[in-house]
């Protein structure tokens, strides 16, 4: 998950919600858990705003690939 946010919001926030680091700088923080209930979790322990960061573009910063569904819809998608 990508956690927007002043960053010491974010790091008290994955703390509280039992979560992983990944990386961080001062406005987004990547994190992870195995936990189904992580997103909501990281709401309750104070943080902003919470995205999916592999549809962001994962930590590379490369585009999403498009889905299969997309592909489906699209086929110029491959």
């Amino acid at each position: 998950m990508a956690i927007v946010g002043p960053q010491s919001q974010a790091l008290a926030a994955i703390a509280k919600a039992n979560g992983r680091i990944l990386a961080s700088n001062d406005y987004v923080t990547i994190a992870r858990s195995d936990d189904a209930d992580f997103v909501a979790r990281l709401y309750a322990a104070g943080a902003l705003l919470v995205l999916d960061a592999e549809q962001a573009g994962g930590c590379s910063g490369l585009p999403p690939v498009p889905s299969l569904r997309a592909k489906r819809s699209n086929p110029s998608l491959g």
